[in-house]
C-alpha cells in the first residue's frame, strides 16, 4: 500500500483508452490486459443510472449511519476513507438494480476472458458502492491483489475491476488515479506524479481494469460527492474479499438466477478438464443437485 500524496493534475501525462460500448469483446479484453485498463463510454444508459441512484438514495435515507469504516484496523479504515461512504451486501440492499449489473453478461464475459488462462470460472470478489463525500483527501495508492501477499504477480491477473460512474468523474471530484503498464511493476513499487493517468468519465461510464495496477480514489475538493459502484471479480478458485454468505445469507444465495447465484459462490470451479478438482461442493455434489 502506497502513501503518495495526491498530485498535481498538470504534471500528469498518461492517459487512458477510451473505447465506446459496444466496442468488440476481444479489444476490451486485449486492452484491460495491456496497457491494464480501457474506459468505455455509455456503459449504462441515463435511465439505469437514474434508477441506480434514485435505489441507492432511498437506502442511504433509511439507513444514515451504513457505510462508514470500522473494519477494526485504523489504518485500513484511514484507507477507506472517513468521508466515503461504502456498501456491500448490494444485492440485498439494492435489490432492484444491483443484480443486474453484477451479473451484467457483458462484464461476466470480460471478466471470464481476462483470467480465463487462471481458471474456468470466476466469482463476485466484492461489489461495493463507493461514494467519495467532500473533503475526503486521496486514497494511499496501492494494488487490488494486495489482499493477497502470497500470489506471486503473474501475466494474467486474478482479479479484474470494474468501477462503473453514477456521477461524472472529475479532477476535482476524485477521478480515479491510475498507472498504466504498472502491472510489470516489482510489487511495492509507488507511482510519480507523471506515470499516473486520471479516469475522468461521465456518469454511465466504465473503467475496466486489472487488479493488479496500481490506482486509488482521487481527492474531493468539490461541495458534493463523488458516486460508483465498483464490482471486482476474481478467479473462481480464490477466496474472495466480499463475504457473500454472511452479508446476503444462504437462502438469498440460493434464491439467485444463474450466473448471479454463481458469482456469490452458490456454484463450483471445475478444473476437473485441466487435470486439477472441483472447489465448493456440497456433501460431494453439486450446490443445490439432488441428494
Amino acid at each position: 500500500m502506497s502513501t503518495e500524496p495526491e498530485t498535481d493534475p498538470t504534471t500528469i501525462t498518461p492517459t487512458l483508452v477510451t473505447r465506446p460500448a459496444g466496442s468488440p469483446m476481444d479489444e476490451l479484453v486485449a486492452l484491460t490486459l495491456e496497457p491494464g485498463g480501457v474506459i468505455v463510454t455509455g456503459w449504462l444508459d441515463a435511465d439505469t443510472v437514474g434508477r441506480m441512484n434514485d435505489e441507492i438514495d432511498r437506502y442511504l435515507r433509511g439507513h444514515p449511519d451504513d457505510g462508514a469504516p470500522d473494519t477494526g484496523s485504523e489504518l485500513y479504515d484511514r484507507f477507506l476513507g472517513r468521508r466515503t461512504v461504502r456498501l456491500h451486501g448490494l444485492v440485498a440492499k439494492l435489490p432492484e438494480t444491483a443484480p443486474a449489473l453484477i451479473a451484467d453478461p457483458r462484464l461476466v464475459e470480460w471478466a471470464t476472458a481476462v483470467m480465463r488462462p487462471s481458471c474456468t470460472s470466476v466469482l463476485l470478489n466484492a461489489g461495493e458502492l463507493i461514494q467519495i463525500g467532500p473533503g475526503e483527501g486521496a486514497q494511499y495508492r496501492h494494488r487490488d491483489t494486495d489482499s493477497w501477499p502470497a500470489l506471486p504477480p503473474a501475466e494474467t491477473p486474478f482479479v479484474v475491476n470494474a468501477i462503473v460512474a453514477l456521477d461524472d468523474f472529475t479532477l476535482d471530484n476524485g477521478a480515479t488515479h491510475v498507472a498504466p503498464g504498472s502491472h510489470h511493476w516489482p510489487v511495492g513499487r509507488g507511482a510519480q506524479p507523471n506515470e499516473l493517468a486520471r479516469a475522468v468519465m461521465r456518469a454511465g461510464d466504465a473503467i475496466l481494469f486489472r487488479g493488479d495496477l496500481v490506482h486509488g480514489g482521487g481527492a474531493n475538493t468539490t461541495d458534493a460527492r463523488r458516486r460508483a459502484v465498483s464490482l471486482s471479480y476474481c478467479v473462481g478458485w480464490l477466496r474472495t474479499v466480499e463475504n457473500h454468505a454472511a452479508n446476503l445469507g444462504l437462502d438469498a444465495i440460493d434464491r439467485a438466477p444463474q450466473p448471479l447465484r454463481d458469482l456469490l459462490g452458490g456454484g463450483v470451479h471445475d478444473a476437473s478438464d485441466r487435470g486439477g478438482g472441483m472447489l465448493g461442493l456440497v456433501d460431494g455434489r453439486r450446490p443445490g443437485s439432488a441428494s
